[in-house]
């Protein structure tokens, strides 16, 4: 069990340390509105009366839009290969639930960011100080019988079972 803990840790922090080094790749794939827009196109759109300060935040937002977008998609498509049988479910899913995050009741559902939904499978109430968006891993257990259990940050770990 405690090499299970530490094996979900080290995959939980691991991506974590990767994504920030990443960050700069990332920003390099899109280099702004106002570069990635035709000049024309950007006057009408009255971009060009932003503040700088506006159109980095236009920026990050279209950023995050396109990785959201990017991981639905994604999600979607391996979820539609499972159910055509062509793949297995993935051992281990790595997303974040939306919105705030203040422990569980025994019959809690959780909504990632991914577009999935998970219910709590085990009959166990905690509350945790409100977390924002935390990330979550969820892996996949040894046994047909063991099902899947939820790495929360910060919200400890739980049995859970997959909705959609």
């Amino acid at each position: 069990m405690n090499m299970c803990r530490g094996l979900a840790i080290f995959l939980f922090t691991f991506p974590c340390v990767i994504a920030f080094d990443s960050l700069p790749a990332q920003n390099a794939e899109f280099p702004g509105v106002e570069k990635a827009m035709p000049a024309p196109a950007y006057e009408r759109a009255g971009l060009s009366k932003l503040t700088a300060e506006e159109r980095a935040a236009l920026d990050e937002f279209i950023r995050g839009y396109v990785v959201s977008s990017n991981e639905k998609a994604a999600t979607g498509a391996v979820d539609q290969a499972v159910k055509e049988r062509k793949v297995t479910e993935p051992e281990v899913i790595q997303s974040n639930i939306v919105g705030t995050f203040t422990g569980y009741t025994g019959r809690s559902r959780f909504t990632l960011a991914n577009g999935q939904v998970w219910a709590q499978s085990q009959q166990v109430t905690r509350l945790y100080p409100a977390i924002d968006s935390p990330p979550v891993l969820i892996m996949k257990g040894n046994s047909v019988l063991s099902g899947y259990r939820m790495y929360i940050a910060g919200g400890g770990d739980i049995r859970v079972s997959k909705i959609r």
